[in-house]
């Protein structure tokens, strides 16, 4: 081969690997098959399944199938780990690493099954950026440990194990800090707390045999090690939730009467001051009705349900939103925002200003005064509660999309209770629940700038 064809050859090959540069790079990796056992199947993007061996390579748009039998634990390019659970089904939806805090994402989808999680150095980057979305809600991280796992029910149970989570769904969002959990009903209920650990499904016991490096035995024979994984105890069945008609119950709520001249919070009606109710049910953890004052209020359509704690532990509190009710089974009343649960019966003496943070809201909603209309929705974009209980006084800062409501450590805690108006259509009704005020709970009203008119909501805290 003469020199003058050697370099046209060469640059011919340089010209066709600049011109079609994706057909000259093999797909990148996201991550490896560390560990297989029983019947798992990787399926590609053009429908194609094969079976999964140990080692195998794995890459952004394919997903892994397991068997009744079957496990595998994923080892991601940014260091994270994830373990699929038997009869699961995985997929890797987006993936890109590149040291990258903007252009990172970790983001995967567990259509069925269960699943251990640990976070890679793309959430740690960046927690936005890392995503596992099931058939009812979205899990993001804080940085974080957690497992996730489908309900013979259907319902979803995620328990975090290290740091924190948030998972959240038309319903609303629910953030989770070490060992706790929750329960997602369905698509539109917010995630429901609840001391039952995500039920993790476990497979018969497994053997593996691996060879030994390059040893031999007596008879020339690799030495093989046959290796047994242990079986975990399945977790126990998820309890049934709080249900049942109380009378020890306090109630707050805030919502509107369409037609009328503007917003009514309330728990007496029409005042604004939260009261114990005569009678409340719930179903689930759902306040399906409530009797105050002789006043019965009962649901159409119920939205943004979740709760904490458990009317067996004495600490109970849920809210929620009515879309659709009625008072006495004639007024109308739109998006009533509520709070219930069990009142501190002993007060903190603690010195100095606790910062309690949010843990659940409902979906923000809005009364148009100008139409007497309900209004646009909005969202709940942060909220904290700083409380003095030596000089029985607390303060409150929320953050909506429709507006914000701020007031300084003025509001007068009354017992566990607490009230706010402001005389120009900002109210604040709440109290506390849980052994030393741990969680609290309240309604608000703030007024919207455009259109005129007024939002609300309802938001749940815990104790630092």
């Amino acid at each position: 081969m003469t020199q003058p064809f050697l370099l046209k050859h060469t640059l011919l090959v340089a010209a066709l690997a600049a011109i079609y540069p994706l057909q000259a790079i093999a797909a990148v990796s996201a991550g490896v098959a560390q560990f297989i056992a029983g019947d798992v199947n990787v399926r590609r993007p053009d429908g194609r399944t094969d079976p999964l061996l140990k080692g195998k390579d794995l890459e952004s748009g394919q997903a892994i199938l397991t068997g009744p039998n079957g496990r595998a634990q994923v080892k991601f390019s940014d260091g994270g780990l994830i373990s699929l659970q038997p009869n699961t089904e995985f997929k890797i939806a987006n993936y890109v690493d590149q040291a990258d805090s903007k252009a990172d994402r970790f983001l995967v989808d567990l259509l069925r099954g269960g699943m251990r999680a640990i976070t890679g150095l793309i959430g740690k980057r960046n927690h936005n950026n890392y995503k596992v979305t099931t058939t009812t809600a979205t899990i993001g991280i804080r940085g974080s440990g957690f497992n996730v796992a489908y309900n013979p029910d259907g319902s979803l149970g995620v328990t975090t194990e290290l740091d924190a989570i948030e998972v959240c769904n038309a319903g609303g969002c629910v953030g989770l800090t070490a060992g706790e959990s929750v329960r997602v009903l369905n698509a539109t209920d917010a995630p429901v707390r609840t001391n039952v650990k995500a039920t993790i499904p476990t497979p018969d016991p497994v053997r593996e045999v691996v060879t030994v490096g390059d040893q031999v035995k007596a008879d020339g024979k690799a030495k093989v090690v046959e290796v047994v994984t242990t079986v975990e105890t399945p977790a126990a069945t998820p309890k049934p939730l709080n249900s049942g008609t109380f009378t020890n119950l306090k109630v707050v709520a805030a919502g509107y009467f369409p037609g009328t001249s503007g917003p009514a919070s309330f728990g007496v009606v029409p005042t604004v001051a939260p009261t114990v109710a005569s009678s409340a049910t719930l179903d689930n953890d759902k306040l399906t009705t409530f009797t105050t004052s002789g006043n019965v209020f009962t649901p159409s359509v119920t939205n943004g349900v979740s709760s904490a704690g458990s009317i067996a532990g004495g600490d109970f509190i849920g809210w929620g939103t009515w879309t659709n009710a009625s008072k006495n089974s004639a007024a109308s009343v739109a998006n009533l925002h509520y709070i219930v649960g069990q009142p501190t019966t002993t007060m903190p003496t603690t010195t100095g200003i606790l910062t309690y943070t949010l843990i659940g809201q409902t979906p923000v909603t809005s009364y148009n005064t100008s139409t007497n209309t309900a209004g646009a929705s909005g969202t709940l974009t942060s909220a904290s509660m700083s409380v003095d209980f030596i000089n029985s006084k607390l303060g409150v800062n929320i953050a909506t999309s429709l507006g914000s409501i701020t007031v300084a450590n003025v509001i007068t805690i009354s017992g566990a209770q607490f009230s706010y108006s402001s005389g120009t259509g900002i109210f604040v009704d709440g109290f506390f629940t849980g052994v030393n005020a741990n969680r609290a709970g309240l309604v608000y009203t703030g007024i919207a700038a455009s259109p005129p008119g007024s939002f609300s909501g309802a938001a749940a805290f815990k104790a630092p």
